[in-house]
């Protein structure tokens, strides 16, 4: 099929910038975002129930569900920026199979992670109801000691799809005028083999 769908996945560590990216890009490229975030704040809102009083797999529920909508978007002809904090061994599988769907570009918010604990916190802090929907251990944590949890080790998608690395440390790195020309010029070139865009 000579005209894809585009499916622009932006992700890293929590607190890394991911959400607010990916609502600027969704204005600037005219595209929906879903955002696993919110698919899960949808679904708790449903049962109003804390998330901890919900059932264990509750996470994995909103998961597939989150992969379900992008594939029903981009298999109706829907482009689409998908949202969420998972690791290459999540992403891998699905973006597999999205590709006979979409032609795909990947954004990974970088920063290091002392400060993306920290930011994490404060938003935490900031958004008290925010635990009642995700739960937050380093909120909790942090109330209890003091001291801020650090982040976990976190393993960025590799995928043979041309990928973007986006200092969120100051501002974005490359600005936002610049990560739009990349995502555009790359995913135009319909036929052009995929190339790692650092």
């Amino acid at each position: 099929m000579k005209h894809k769908p585009k499916l622009i996945i932006i992700t890293g560590r929590p607190g890394s910038g991911k959400t607010i990216l990916s609502k600027e890009l969704g204005k600037l490229l005219y595209l929906p975002v879903v955002s696993r975030d919110e698919i899960k704040e949808g679904y708790v809102n449903t049962f109003n129930m804390k998330h901890d009083k919900l059932p264990e797999d509750t996470n994995g529920i909103v998961t597939g569900i989150f992969f379900k909508n992008i594939e029903f978007l981009l298999s109706s002809n829907v482009s689409v920026i998908a949202e969420a904090a998972f690791q290459h061994n999540v992403w891998e599988p699905e973006v597999t199979k999205c590709q006979k769907w979409a032609n795909i570009f990947v954004i990974i918010c970088e920063i290091d992670a002392e400060t993306s604990a920290s930011r994490h916190l404060k938003r935490g802090i900031a958004e008290p109801r925010r635990e009642f929907y995700h739960g937050d251990k380093r909120v909790a944590h942090f109330k209890e000691t003091g001291i801020i949890l650090p982040a976990g080790a976190y393993k960025p998608p590799s995928i043979d799809v041309p990928t973007l690395q986006v200092s969120t440390l100051d501002g974005y790195n490359p600005e936002l005028e610049k990560i739009r020309e990349q995502i555009v010029s790359s995913l135009d070139a319909s036929s052009s083999p995929a190339e790692r865009i650092v």
